[in-house]
């Protein structure tokens, strides 16, 4: 696998435009290749745009990581305008006018007091003020004849921090987040990448007190976790050598329900 070597200056937008494999394409991959294939590979794809809890989660990276970007890039809408009037035509007119993401009063403030949570946080706060921090930093590296790419949130020394906003920054609920979102497919992604020591999560949740928490994973999440990319990289030359992106299974095949919610007098011997 060769180095990769950050890119400065990519903007957003190209980062996402290039094919090359992310983390994002290795979580599509592991739901089915038809998923892949529709969202990364079909030439007539549409690309989604973005949910509202995506424009936020955007903006509250960008409140946290790059601060002195919020202005260049957001303008906060003051609340009474009624755009069924005349005055209120014009006066979303001016603000679209700006060029600017327009953001309601009450999710920029939202974004702020998220992001002055994490900066009060001792862990949060330590990471976030490394003087060599740096932000959006994108990767690109050659794993086999497999082209990948990755871009951190942010970079302090040589330890990843990814910043997740959530509902529930507890541990538990966490925990279960990892595994549901495959966060930990995507630390060792973006370790392998990098060639980063440490891959950091710092959780705020999306609500006062906007709580907040730092984790980082044990060595059997990270090695499950990686065992995750190396089969999703294994399903992406299959499917590329082969040109199939199957579903999951053409044929009918039989269910059973999950263990918990089978009567224990039920459950047969051969289920344990």
């Amino acid at each position: 696998m060769t180095t990769a070597q950050p890119q400065p200056s990519i903007s957003n937008a190209d980062y996402h435009a290039d094919p090359a494999v992310s983390a994002s394409h290795l979580k599509a991959i592991s739901i089915s290749p038809l998923h892949y294939w529709a969202r990364y590979v079909d030439p007539d794809r549409i690309t989604p745009e973005p949910t509202p809890a995506m424009r936020l989660g955007s903006m509250v990276h960008c409140t946290v990581l790059e601060p002195h970007e919020l202005p260049h890039r957001y303008l906060r809408v003051p609340d009474g305008i009624d755009r069924r009037t005349k005055d209120g035509k014009a006066a979303w007119a001016e603000l679209e006018a700006s060029g600017k993401e327009l953001i309601k009063a009450s999710d920029w403030d939202m974004a702020i007091a998220m992001a002055e949570a994490c900066w009060r946080h001792p862990a949060a706060g330590k990471l976030l003020r490394q003087p060599d921090g740096l932000a959006e930093l994108s990767f690109w590296w050659s794993d086999g004849d497999l082209r990948c790419k990755c871009r951190p949130d942010l970079l302090a020394g040589d330890v990843i921090v990814d910043l997740k906003t959530t509902t529930d920054a507890s541990p538990a609920a966490f925990a279960r987040a990892v595994v549901g979102f495959g966060y930990h497919l995507q630390a060792a992604h973006y370790l392998a990448g990098t060639g980063a020591a440490r891959f950091v999560f710092l959780a705020v949740e999306k609500a006062p007190p906007y709580a907040v928490a730092v984790y980082e994973l044990d060595a059997a999440a990270l090695a499950t976790g990686e065992q995750l990319r190396q089969e999703a990289m294994h399903v992406i030359r299959q499917c590329r050598q082969a040109d199939h992106w199957p579903g999951y299974s053409d044929d009918c095949q039989t269910l059973s329900l999950p263990k918990w919610a089978v009567p224990t007098d039920l459950i047969t011997p051969d289920q344990f």
